[in-house]
């Protein structure tokens, strides 16, 4: 009777926790997720379609800005009478 505990009733309970607890989120369940990343400026996670990605230097680092950093710095930029050379 021990035999017949430890061969077959031990592996079975084991392969069925296993199973229970490896189960997979079906489609309807899963949640569906952008890939997130963080402003260089204000460093708050954004969306990434929501993001402008600029290569800076020779480097190839990539920083990422969300629209209202680029509006602040546009604004901040024209209200400080920098000459552009025009």
């Amino acid at each position: 009777m021990f035999f017949v505990f430890c061969v077959f009733i031990v592996p079975i309970i084991v392969f069925v926790i296993l199973h229970i607890s490896s189960r997979r989120k079906t489609d309807g369940d899963a949640l569906p997720t952008e890939p997130m990343e963080i402003c260089a400026f204000c460093q708050k996670d954004f969306p990434i379609n929501q993001l402008l990605e600029k290569e800076v230097g020779t480097y190839g680092k990539i920083y990422c800005f969300c629209k209202d950093c680029i509006e602040n710095l546009y604004n901040e930029f024209n209200n400080t009478g920098v000459k552009t050379g025009e």
